[in-house]
Order: structure tokens, then C-alpha cells, then sequence
């Protein structure tokens, strides 16, 4: 006997048209049939239990009580990347396949569906049996699936939905937007919708040397009022960046790249994980010769703007040609309380994008007002200072040698730190850099 038969003799978990069902349950028969994909996505701690809890039902052949949301929730767990394949489910596994051809309740069939989409993983055995299953129902399904089948004709092909929607993606000017406009409310959903991002990224890498598919490949990371998607972002990085492994983007675009992306996934200098984590090494290399000409420039610039010298000009264009040079491996920033200030009031001027992680200098007295450039030059650590401040160069060698990428630093403390050369800006101290880098 199958499930719909069982239905009809009200001992199973349809609930509309059993009078024994309570009003809240009707309720939720109705939200799922007017919101397919509405399958409750349970925490990995209550897993287990509710797979078991509908496990033991099946076993019993007891269904008294039963509610929608539980059996689709289970099999939302049911077919997860860490179940699908477990021997010991196979037999549960079945009973969703069956009961797919079976079932005649639309608000069932529209949640497998939706589960079919956030299990999806192209080619797997549970994708290709959940779509043979559906496609034999397919005349069943609500609507909003039905509008989604017709313009995506592949969307129950198990070995190449992905790629249909992800070529749909590609014609579209705001893959976000329209894709919820088509049925796939979740655009940044798992299953499914992550397999087309890594194709639709892989599409358009193409293209993202020019600034308008930049923008709107940034807009699908982050869609606006949404969070930064997380998954694939790695690749998404990599591919916005790899056009510059050996030439630089418009000038206007770099400083676009740089401040979006700290804004989006944090500055990979303090922030090592997260999405940075799968970034590939060339793009990495990128990305971190881009900040530390920011960071030059910022330090520059703010210091110009509280400290009134006509030694910052000399001084700017020396380390700038020096980064031109390719010369410079990495820079960091440590401003004082006064160039903090400053540094805040520019980045909040400039908008959200720009984000650029700096530390702090934290010695007072006559160096209150100090902030530090530190860079990695070769096998050399160069730390410039504002107001008077000498060049200090060390070796990397150096056990007490400043390390980049630090919250604090006392400049007093570098200043005293036996081992270094220091050289005033006074004649040709340039010529004295070069000499001892």
C-alpha cells in the first residue's frame, strides 16, 4: 500500500484533508504549498534524531500524528553530504523514492523538490534517484517549480542542472535578483545553487578583466541588505584577480578590488582564514603587492595631512618608486592617536569599501604624535618614522627585528632595539636605503 493510499485512511501526515489534524498543522500544509522550497534546514545536532524518529515510524508502520515538516525535514538531513551514501539509510532512502512516485499531495512534492535542489551534487546517486523519482511526478508539482522547469528545461538532469542555471546566470544583469524572479528564491542556497556558482564563476573569469563584470560579479557575492556569500568565494577571489598576475589593472580598479574585497572578506594580512584560506597563491600575491602600495599611500597621505612638512614629498615619492621598483614585499602601518583620527576620517569619507587594517603606535612623551611605516624589503625590515623619526633597517635575522602585521608597537622601544642601522632623512639618506637593502 502505498503512502497516498495511507493518507486516505488518515494515518499518515497529510494534513488538509483529515479533520483529526489540528489547525496548525493545516497551516503548515498550506505554507508549503504556496512556498515549495520552505524545508525546514534542521542543525546538525537534531540530525540524527529526527531521522531516526522517522526511521522508527517506517519500521512500526505508524504515521498517527505525523506532520509534514518533520518527514521533510528528515530527509533534508536524509540526503546531506554526510548521509546519502550511509548503508544503513538505504532502506529510509527508498521509502522517499517510493513514496515520490507514489504521493499525489502537491505540498510534499514541492518540498522533495526543494530538497532535490539544496542535495544536489552533480552526478551523485542520491541526485540522480531523487530526479528520476520527481520526473515521474513532475505533472504534480506546484506551479512556482513548473515556471522554474520551463525556463531551465535541465533543472531535474542530475548531471547537468548546475551548468543550466549557471549559463542562465551568465545572461543575466543581476544574477541575485532574477534568479529569485524564476522560482530559486535561495540564490546563495547549498546543493544546486553552489555547484552553479563554481561554474558560473568559471564562466565569466573571461570577462573580468573589465570593471562592469567586476561589479556585477561582486554584487552576486553580496547582494545588497544580504551577507557576503562564504562558500565559493575563494574561487570567486581568484578569479577576480589572476588577470593581474602580470600586469596591473586601471588604476581606479585596483583601488575598487582592494577596498571591496578587505570590505567583503576582511584584510588577508590579519585575517588568514575564511575565505582568503582558498585563495590561490599567485592571486594571494596579487592581492598583497596591491595593499602594500595602499598601505604606502594611505601612511603617506594621512601623515601629510597632520603633520606639516616639506620633507613628506622627497619621502613619498622615494617609497612609491621603490614599490614601482617591485622592491617593497609587504607594508604595515602603525598610526599615532592623532594619525588614527585622520586615518578613520578618510576611510569613513571614502565609503564602506575601504577597510584597510592598520596597527597602532603607542609610545607618548615627545613621540606621541610618531606613526610607523614597516616594510619587508628582501631579507630586510625598513621602519620609517613621521615627525624626525630616523630610517631604521634590520635583518630579519634578528631575533628583536619588528614584526609586520602586529596590532601594537612602541617606537621607542624600535628605536633602542639593538641591531639596527638608523640613518636621519638628512643628505642622501635615499642612496643610504638602497645601500643597505
Amino acid at each position: 500500500m502505498s503512502l497516498a493510499e495511507k493518507i486516505n485512511q488518515g494515518n499518515r501526515f497529510e494534513g488538509p484533508a483529515l479533520p483529526a489534524l489540528n489547525r496548525l498543522i493545516s497551516a503548515t500544509d498550506r505554507i508549503f504549498s504556496r512556498w515549495p522550497e520552505a524545508v525546514r534546514n534542521p542543525p546538525e545536532r537534531d540530525r540524527e534524531k529526527i531521522i531516526q524518529e522517522v526511521r522508527d515510524r517506517l519500521e512500526k508502520n505508524n504515521w498517527e500524528g505525523v506532520k509534514l515538516f518533520l518527514v521533510t525535514s528528515a530527509a533534508r538531513a536524509l540526503f546531506d553530504e554526510d548521509r546519502n551514501e550511509k548503508p544503513d539509510l538505504e532502506k529510509l532512502r527508498q521509502f522517499y523514492f517510493d513514496e515520490i512516485v507514489a504521493s499525489t499531495r502537491q505540498g510534499f512534492l514541492n518540498a522533495m523538490f526543494s530538497v532535490y535542489l539544496t542535495t544536489y551534487f552533480s552526478d551523485a546517486e542520491h541526485t540522480k534517484r531523487l530526479a528520476r523519482a520527481l520526473l515521474e511526478r513532475v505533472d504534480r508539482i506546484g506551479s512556482r517549480w513548473q515556471k522554474l522547469i520551463g525556463i531551465v528545461p535541465k533543472i531535474l538532469d542530475a548531471g547537468a542542472a548546475h551548468q543550466a542555471v549557471a549559463e542562465l546566470m551568465v545572461e543575466m544583469e543581476s544574477p541575485w535578483e532574477e534568479l529569485k524572479q524564476i522560482g530559486l528564491r535561495s540564490p546563495h542556497a547549498p546543493g544546486l545553487m553552489s555547484m552553479a556558482h563554481f561554474t558560473y564563476v568559471e564562466l565569466v573569469q573571461p570577462t573580468l578583466r573589465h570593471r562592469g563584470e567586476m561589479e556585477r560579479l561582486i554584487a552576486w557575492l553580496k547582494p545588497e541588505g544580504q551577507e557576503a556569500k562564504m562558500l565559493g568565494a575563494s574561487e570567486a577571489i581568484t578569479a577576480l584577480l589572476e588577470h593581474w598576475t602580470s600586469k596591473s589593472p586601471p588604476a581606479e580598479d585596483q583601488t575598487y578590488l582592494t577596498e571591496t574585497l578587505v570590505s567583503l572578506y576582511g584584510d588577508p594580512r590579519v585575517k588568514r582564514g575564511g575565505a582568503w584560506a582558498g585563495v590561490s597563491e599567485q592571486a594571494l600575491g596579487v592581492f598583497m603587492r596591491w595593499l602594500t602600495g595602499e598601505n604606502i599611500r594611505f601612511f603617506l597621505d594621512v601623515v601629510s595631512a597632520v603633520e606639516d612638512s616639506h620633507m613628506w614629498e622627497p619621502r613619498r615619492k622615494f617609497w612609491l618608486d621603490l614599490h614601482r621598483a617591485n622592491r617593497i614585499d609587504a607594508a604595515w602601518v602603525a598610526f599615532s592617536d592623532k594619525g588614527s583620527r585622520e586615518a578613520r576620517r578618510r576611510m569613513a569619507g571614502s565609503g564602506p569599501g575601504n577597510k584597510l587594517a592598520y596597527g597602532i603606535q603607542t609610545a607618548g612623551g615627545s613621540r606621541l604624535n610618531t606613526s610607523l611605516l614597516l616594510l619587508k624589503v628582501g631579507r630586510k625590515i625598513v621602519v620609517e618614522g613621521s615627525h624626525n623619526y630616523k630610517v631604521h633597517i634590520f635583518d630579519q635575522n634578528n631575533a628583536r627585528c619588528p614584526a609586520l602585521y602586529q596590532r601594537q608597537y612602541d617606537c621607542e622601544k624600535i628605536r633602542l632595539t639593538n641591531g639596527a642601522k638608523a640613518q636621519p632623512h638628512l643628505g642622501n639618506w635615499e642612496g643610504w636605503v638602497m645601500e643597505n637593502v
